[in-house]
């Protein structure tokens, strides 16, 4: 009978993904994840394979545990502007209160550490950009004119990315980013809503 394992593997997991957040894939060493998962080596390819193969677990668990939440009121059916305002300001909150704000977003950090290359995200990093994207756009559609929503929606993915790489140097700042965000937000709940039909002229 094979021996049950004496670890949480969603604890390991969870413990890796803290180390790669705070140091990155290419400066995280096995011994770090020793460390913090309390696993041998040994023991950590046994259970996970390579390096690379914990670290996509990583990714998957911070994608669910973190950023699902954050997305989800503009992701739901019926999401309205006010949503983009609210995810907005929960960042701005998270960067004045959280201790792990100049940690950013593990998933931007490492498209920036990939740069371009494609070797540590491959899809995922498109994948992820057009995720921001559609959950803005979702919290837009039928709240603006149509001609707006992608350009609006492809204006905050960008801003997105920006703010979270400003929080590794000055969450400060990253803050304040993501508070005019949400002012400039809020004054397109001032606009009017969709331009309304024309109506048909008879001809007799």
């Amino acid at each position: 009978m094979a021996r049950p394992r004496s670890f949480s593997a969603e604890d390991a997991v969870a413990a890796a993904a803290a180390v790669f957040w705070a140091k990155g894939y290419r400066d995280t060493a096995i011994y770090d994840l020793e460390r913090a998962t309390g696993l041998n080596r040994s023991s950590l390819y046994t259970a996970f394979g390579t390096k690379q193969a914990l670290f996509g677990l990583a990714l998957q668990w911070y994608l669910r545990g973190f950023i699902g939440p954050r997305l989800a009121p503009m992701e739901r059916p019926g999401a309205g502007v006010g949503d983009i305002e609210g995810f907005f300001a929960g960042l701005a909150a998270f960067f004045r209160t959280s201790g792990q704000a100049s940690r950013g977003c593990l998933m931007i950090n490492t498209i920036a550490e990939d740069e371009g290359r494609g070797t540590l995200l491959g899809p995922q990093a498109q994948a992820f950009r057009d995720r921001l994207g559609a959950a803005f756009a979702n919290a837009m559609t039928g709240q603006h004119k149509p001609g707006l929503v992608a350009e609006r929606a492809q204006f905050l993915t960008v801003a997105t990315f920006g703010i979270w790489l400003t929080a590794r140097i000055d969450p400060p700042s990253a803050a304040q980013a993501a508070d005019t965000t949400a002012a400039c937000i809020r004054s397109w709940l001032q606009e009017p809503l969709l331009q309304p039909a024309r109506p048909v002229v008879s001809g007799t």
